[in-house]
């Protein structure tokens, strides 16, 4: 048994490295201004910037004329000179010139809605402030790590509206890969962003922590994509360790078969043939049809046994699914049914949905669902 243990501990460990990402390969980490990937915003300026788009949540409109062409205006009038001069501050310029920004923009637009759609995670940030760093005082290879991230949409109503890019309701938040490497590596534990604390001021104190050799903040503002969900699973087990080192289903995947033999001996108990016998048809509270195997796969499920249910697409999981969800709701359980894939999750909603049960649902994989929308589904309860 304490063998078991020792194993397990050695396994999560193992796990945990494989999720941190902190090679330079990273965004997160060495962000890079590339062709079709990111874009650097120049004008609006970096401090009215986030005045006008963060705090008073102006979108911005990348418009379909070049900036460049405004420069090449020429006119005696000083009132049309002004109205161009006007126009040039109120456009939107980054270091691209009009086709290749048009080129990323789509790139972005399209690549962030993916994400949203098949994995409902938003992966599409404007950056505030690089942190200009290097590994050692021996080293001369510089990058650049973003510092705060706003989460935002990106959207083009038409073929030919302007690219619209907002904020979105997620949380603004400083670069959690960052803030894990610069403690775990570096000692330096850096506070979060603060509402309630103007820009310059976060900066300030952020220029504080971080005045180590040549690092210095760099005050650009770039779109990029961003990922750190590894990062987040990697800080659940290491939160949940004692609880995932004497979880059976880990052990078993770590290794440990016989952390599940109970259950495995519990599924040979189940027999559909016996099923007419066994269970009452008052006790059944099933939603959608099921033949033999999809019942053993439910009764399985209503007494509590581990398992893992196997089919090609059309065998009828999701029918499966969505009776064991409305058996374990019949029983006054609550369920947590976690899919990776959106689309999986919408089937299984609509069935549920169409026998009336979507009460009883809280959708929190959603593409089109933030903070607000997940409060107020409580509302229509």
């Amino acid at each position: 048994m304490e063998s078991n243990v020792v194993n397990m501990e050695a396994k999560l460990e193992k796990w945990k490295k494989k999720l941190l990402d902190l090679v330079k390969k990273n965004s997160l980490l060495n962000f890079k201004f590339t062709s079709k990937s990111t874009l650097e915003i120049v004008n609006p300026n970096f401090f009215d910037l986030w005045e006008s788009f963060v705090l008073n949540k102006e979108s911005l409109k990348f418009d379909t004329t070049p900036a460049e062409e405004l420069d090449n205006v020429e006119t005696d009038e000083a009132e049309d000179k002004k109205e161009v001069e006007d126009e040039k501050k109120a456009k939107v310029v980054t270091n691209k010139s009009s086709s290749e920004r048009s080129k990323a923009l789509r790139n972005l637009m399209d690549k962030s809605k993916t994400f949203l759609e098949e994995q409902g995670v938003s992966v599409l940030y404007l950056c505030f402030g690089y942190l200009h760093w290097n590994e050692s005082s021996n080293s001369n290879i510089f990058y650049n790590a973003p510092l705060v991230l706003v989460p935002v949409t990106l959207t083009k109503s038409s073929i030919t509206s302007p690219f619209e890019l907002s904020i979105n309701d997620d949380d603004i938040l400083l670069n959690p890969t960052l803030a894990f490497k610069l403690e775990s590596d570096y000692g330096i534990t850096l506070s979060e962003y603060d509402q309630e604390m103007s820009l310059e001021e976060y900066l300030d104190i952020l220029k504080e922590k971080l005045g180590i050799g040549n690092w210095e903040i760099l005050e650009k503002a770039g779109l990029g994509l961003l990922s750190f969900l590894k990062l987040n699973m990697y800080k659940d087990l290491d939160k949940m360790k004692d609880r995932a080192v004497s979880n059976k289903i880990l052990g078993a995947l770590a290794g440990n078969p016989a952390d599940l033999a109970e259950d495995r001996n519990a599924v040979l108990t189940v027999d559909a043939t016996k099923f007419d016998d066994e269970i009452k048809p008052d006790m059944t509270f099933q939603v959608v049809d099921a033949d033999s195997s999809q019942q053993e796969a439910i009764e399985c499920a209503k007494r509590g046994i581990s398992f893992v249910l196997q089919g090609p697409p059309g065998t009828g999981k999701s029918q499966t699914i969505t009776n064991i969800i409305a058996e374990s709701l019949a029983a006054g359980k609550k369920v947590l049914f976690v899919s990776e894939k959106m689309a999986a999750l919408q089937v299984v909603y609509k069935r549920l949905k169409d026998v009336g049960l979507d009460d009883f649902i809280l959708l929190m994989h959603n593409y089109k669902a933030n903070k607000r929308t997940i409060l107020d589904q409580f509302d229509n309860v």
